[in-house]
């Protein structure tokens, strides 16, 4: 009796009716259904949880507080939500692909806010005021590198000092600007934004109109202290600890003012009323500094890196104690930091970078008569944010530095 015929599914291994069948490859049924449905649940499952979590970050990014644009929120909620890389990614690309034109020469300066006469003590004295810039482009514009009265004349005497040049050879048609400071004639204050450093704090987020008389500038601080690996100190307590080697910009009770590495240069004592640490330092003793490595990534790559031109802030002290602000729109870390060096600077820390961030703001005040009443105007024409962004009544949500009349 012969054996029956094996089904069609099966395939004969060998010779002769003794070979073994063996399953073949299986087509259809049950088993190939279930893994169809897998790979399409899959396929609208990624897709899914990727919108829902765009959806989260957007609304998330409406709802902080704050006076910055849509985007700076929205840069800023996923940097404190763990996707600071991609932020970080798609910044660097898109200011590296949009860098300012090389070469070129601006037609003339940008213009100058006239200074304005405020009602205050006499000081007891005033620091000299500072030599020209040196300069690294050649024909020079006229007045580039020469220093100009800006802000208050407190009984006559220049509180405030403004300098414009080019910070480099390469980005000919871009201008840096610089503002020097005296802090025996201009008070410096510290101001806690709403969420750097965040808490509560006896000055509210933004100059108040009791301030307005005696206000005479402001500008920004410096990065998230995520990213700045430092601390902020006021009112006698860290809102952020403190951090041993950090560039540190520190204001003492009798309005001096001191930039230095903290726990070398600068530390903690009774008559330190306020601390704001950001990196290292740029400038340190008067050179650039070493310990300060400009194309890596473990100093300057948590945010741009050293390398992306874009706008960029620093702050530093001269060795007659007056501070140096200086901001450009296309600055790398390293030209920053000789713009820095070139005004003055003897020791020196960048401030925030991007755009949106980098503001100084002056207040003039044309009415002798309405001291409360004040024109801002901007360091320079192309900065981002208004020259009101740190007046008021909209709470600022990063600190920042208030300039007044000392004793006013």
């Amino acid at each position: 009796m012969s054996a029956p015929p094996l089904p069609e599914r099966y395939q004969v291994i060998g010779q002769g009716d003794a070979a073994a069948p063996r399953p073949g490859p299986r087509r259809g049924g049950k088993y190939s259904r279930k893994r169809s449905r897998r790979r399409w649940l899959w396929l609208l499952t990624v897709p899914g949880v990727v919108l829902a979590l765009f959806v989260w970050s957007v609304l998330g990014a409406y709802a902080t507080a704050g006076n910055e644009n849509f985007s700076a929120k929205w840069a800023d909620w996923l940097r404190s939500h763990d996707a600071g890389f991609l932020v970080n990614h798609f910044e660097a690309y898109y200011y590296s692909h949009n860098a300012p034109k090389k070469g070129g020469q601006p037609k003339a300066l940008n213009p100058v806010p006239k200074a304005s006469v405020v009602k205050a003590p006499v000081p007891p004295a005033m620091l000299p005021a500072p030599g020209p810039v040196p300069l690294v482009v050649s024909p020079a514009l006229p007045g580039e590198g020469q220093w100009q009265p800006v802000g208050p004349l407190v009984h006559g005497q220049v509180g405030m000092y403004e300098a414009q040049f080019r910070a480099d050879t390469i980005y000919t048609s871009e201008i840096t600007s610089a503002v020097w400071i005296d802090p025996l004639l201009i008070k410096v204050s510290m101001v806690p934004g709403r969420t750097e450093p965040g808490g509560t704090w006896p000055h509210p987020p933004y100059i108040t109109p009791a301030e307005l008389p005696a206000v005479a500038g402001a500008f920004n601080g410096g990065f998230r202290f995520q990213d700045a690996h430092g601390g902020f100190y006021l009112d006698g307590r860290p809102a952020v600890p403190l951090r041993t080697g950090a560039a540190s910009l520190v204001i003492y009770n009798d309005g001096r003012v001191n930039v230095g590495s903290w726990g070398t240069d600068v530390t903690m004592t009774p008559k330190v009323s306020a601390v704001l640490q950001n990196l290292v330092l740029m400038v340190d003793g008067g050179v650039l500094s070493p310990s300060a490595t400009y194309n890596d990534t473990r100093v300057w790559g948590s945010t741009l890196g050293a390398n992306v031109v874009v706008a960029r802030s620093g702050v530093g002290v001269t060795a007659s104690g007056a501070l140096v602000y200086v901001a450009g729109p296309a600055l790398t870390a390293r030209t920053l930091a000789e713009s820095l060096q070139r005004a003055g600077a003897v020791r020196a820390m960048t401030l925030d970078i991007n755009p949106e961030w980098v503001t100084f703001n002056f207040f003039s005040h044309p009415d002798p008569s309405n001291p409360s009443l004040v024109v801002p105007s901007k360091l320079y024409p192309n900065m981002q944010r208004s020259a009101s962004r740190y007046l008021g009544p909209t709470e600022e949500s990063r600190d920042f530095f208030m300039l007044s009349v000392a004793g006013g």
